[in-house]
C-alpha cells in the first residue's frame, strides 16, 4: 500500500490570500491518480519558526509517509525552506554542483542582470539528500528522509520533498523527477489500476448511471433507470475515483483482481462509445499528428486563442500545429475566413453555418488537412431565448469532404464555458479525424 503523503505551499503571498495556490491541487491529483493517499493540504507563510513547527507537527501523524512542500527555493532572505530542513534533519547545507555550473553560466551571460551572491542561495541542498534536478530553473529540489521516533519507542522515516514554487518548475521537476522516484520507492505491488477520459459527460452522470448513488447501490427513485453495475460483483479491494477536468473526467479503477477492471473499463467503453478515450484527446493528438504527418489549424471566437494554447502547450506541436485564427469580430471572420454577410445577417456569428464556414476558411487561410472551428456565446451577457449563454457551434472541417458540426449547451460561468469549449474541441477535432482516417 502506498503511503499518504501532505502537501504543504509555503509563501506569504499565498498564506495572506495575495496569490492562489495552484501547486497543491496538480499535485494531489498526479499522487492521487498513483494510488498514493493524501493525507492532507496545507499553506503557510514565509517564517522559519512556523515552518518548522508545523513540518514536524505533520511528520508525526502516524499516518503520515511523506510530506512535499513548495516554494522557499529562492534567493531572499524570507525563503527558509532549506535552513528548515537542514534543522529538522541535522544535515549540513552544501552547494549542489551542477546547480552551481548553471549559476556561474548565467552569471557570465546575464552580467549586468543578475546578482550572482543573491542568487546563490538558490544553488544549495543538504549533504547526503537526493537532489531533485530543476530542468527550467535554477534552484534544485531535495528528497530527505527523516528520522522519528514515537512515544512508544517506535522509529520511522516519513520523508520530505522540497520543489520550487515556481509552477514551471515544479511541474517538470514533479513530473521527470520526483513522481518516478516515488514510484520506485513505494511500487504498488499487488493492485492493479486503470484510468479513462470521458469527454462530455457529467461528473455526477456518470456516478448515478454507472454506480447508482453510491458503489453498488440502486437508483434513488423508480423514475431513474438502474445503475450499470447493479448485478456486478465487486471485489471487496474495488476502488474507484474522478477528477472532473474542463469538459471531461479522467477516472480511476483500482483493485487486486485485473479481470474486474477489464471488466468495468469494457462496461464503461460500451455504455460511452462516443465519450471514452484512454488517454487525454491533447495526449493522443499531440503524438498522432506527428506520427501520422497531419497538418490542423484552428479558427476561434469565444475561446479567444484557447484551442491554439492547448495544442501548443507541449513541445513539438509546430511540427503540426498550423496556427489558430482568433477571429473574434464579425468583419475578421469575414476578412480572414472568407465568412459572407448574408450568414452574418440571416443565420448570426452564432450559427451552425457560421462554424461551417469559419472551419472551411480555416483550411484555406492556414492550408491544413483538418481545421476545428468555435463560435459562442460565452456571457455573461449577449444571450437570447433560442441561444442562451453557454449556446456554442463547433464545427470539423478537411480537405475535400463533409465535415461536421456539433452544439454545445453549457450553463456555466464565461471562465467554464471558455475552457471547457477548447477541451472539447480538441476532443471532437481527434475523433473527426479517426473518423475519416477510419481509425
Amino acid at each position: 500500500m502506498r503511503p499518504a503523503i501532505y502537501i504543504l505551499s509555503t509563501g506569504t503571498e499565498l498564506s495572506s490570500g495575495r496569490s492562489i495556490d495552484t501547486n497543491a491541487p496538480t499535485i494531489a491529483r498526479a499522487l492521487a491518480e498513483r494510488g498514493f493517499a493524501i493525507a492532507g493540504l496545507g499553506t503557510l507563510p514565509d517564517d522559519r519558526a512556523i515552518l518548522l513547527r508545523e513540518i514536524q507537527h505533520v511528520l508525526e501523524r502516524p499516518e503520515v509517509g511523506g510530506l512535499i512542500m513548495t516554494g522557499g527555493l529562492g534567493p531572499t532572505d524570507d525563503d527558509h525552506t532549506v535552513e528548515v530542513l537542514s534543522e529538522l534533519t541535522g544535515k549540513p547545507i552544501i552547494p549542489e554542483p551542477n546547480a552551481l555550473r548553471k549559476l556561474e553560466i548565467f552569471a557570465r551571460r546575464f552580467k549586468r542582470r543578475f546578482n550572482q551572491d543573491s542568487a546563490r542561495r538558490q544553488v544549495r541542498a543538504l549533504e547526503g539528500a537526493l537532489v531533485l534536478e530543476n530542468k527550467t530553473g535554477l534552484a534544485p529540489g531535495i528528497l530527505v528522509d527523516v528520522a522519528l521516533t514515537d512515544a512508544s519507542g517506535q522509529s520511522r522515516s516519513p520523508f520530505v520533498a522540497a520543489m520550487p514554487g515556481v509552477p514551471q518548475e515544479m511541474l517538470r521537476m514533479l513530473d521527470d523527477v520526483l513522481l518516478p522516484e516515488l514510484e520506485k520507492r513505494y511500487p504498488d505491488v499487488g493492485h492493479a489500476r486503470r484510468t479513462f477520459h470521458l469527454y462530455g459527460v457529467g461528473e455526477s452522470v456518470f456516478q448515478g448511471a454507472f454506480f447508482g448513488a453510491a458503489r453498488g447501490h440502486a437508483a434513488s427513485s423508480e423514475e431513474e433507470a438502474a445503475p450499470i453495475t447493479q448485478d456486478f460483483d465487486f471485489s471487496a479491494n474495488f476502488h474507484w475515483g474522478i477528477t472532473a477536468g474542463d469538459g471531461q473526467l479522467k477516472v480511476f479503477f483500482e483493485s487486486d483482481d485485473a479481470s474486474e477492471l477489464e471488466q468495468l473499463v469494457a462496461m464503461v467503453r460500451n455504455a460511452y462509445p462516443l465519450n471514452y478515450l484512454e488517454r487525454s484527446a491533447i495526449d493522443i493528438l499531440h503524438v498522432e499528428a506527428q506520427d501520422y504527418k497531419w497538418q490542423i489549424g484552428a479558427a476561434e471566437s469565444c475561446t479567444g486563442g484557447l484551442i491554439g494554447k492547448l495544442l501548443t502547450d507541449r513541445p513539438g506541436s509546430s511540427t503540426f500545429f498550423r496556427g489558430s485564427l482568433v477571429t473574434y469580430s464579425n468583419t475578421a471572420k469575414q476578412r480572414l475566413l472568407g465568412v459572407t454577410e448574408d450568414t452574418l445577417q440571416n443565420q448570426g456569428a452564432v450559427s451552425r453555418e457560421c462554424a461551417q464556414a469559419m472551419a472551411r476558411g480555416a483550411l484555406s487561410a492556414l492550408e491544413c488537412d483538418y481545421s476545428v472551428a468555435v463560435t459562442g456565446i460565452a456571457g455573461p451577457g449577449g444571450g437570447t431565448e433560442s441561444k442562451p449563454v453557454g449556446t456554442v457551434f463547433l464545427a470539423c472541417a478537411h480537405q475535400g469532404g463533409e465535415g461536421e458540426v456539433h452544439q454545445l449547451n453549457l450553463p456555466l460561468d464565461r471562465d467554464r464555458v471558455r475552457l471547457y469549449t477548447a477541451h472539447l474541441a480538441v476532443f471532437h477535432l481527434l475523433k473527426f479525424i479517426h473518423k475519416v482516417e477510419g481509425r
